[in-house]
């Protein structure tokens, strides 16, 4: 090392780009990939199309749960 010569420093890397915007997810496509698909358009792959009966949901005396 020399007295009064300046170490060479390298340059700062750049900056990393702005992150994106938010995007709210396009449910059009979505749905209309599901029905291609054969998916259950108004349920799921446990309730079917139809979802499940308000009946069968009371636990009240029947079952352990419920008394």
């Amino acid at each position: 090392m020399c007295i009064g010569s300046k170490p060479k420093i390298p340059a700062p890397p750049a900056p990393p780009p702005p992150p994106q915007d938010a995007k709210a997810p396009d449910m059009n496509s979505t749905r209309r990939s599901r029905s291609d698909a054969g998916g259950i358009p108004g349920g799921t792959l446990l309730t079917g199309p139809t979802g499940v009966d308000n009946r069968l949901l009371s636990t009240g005396g029947g079952s352990l749960l419920g008394g």
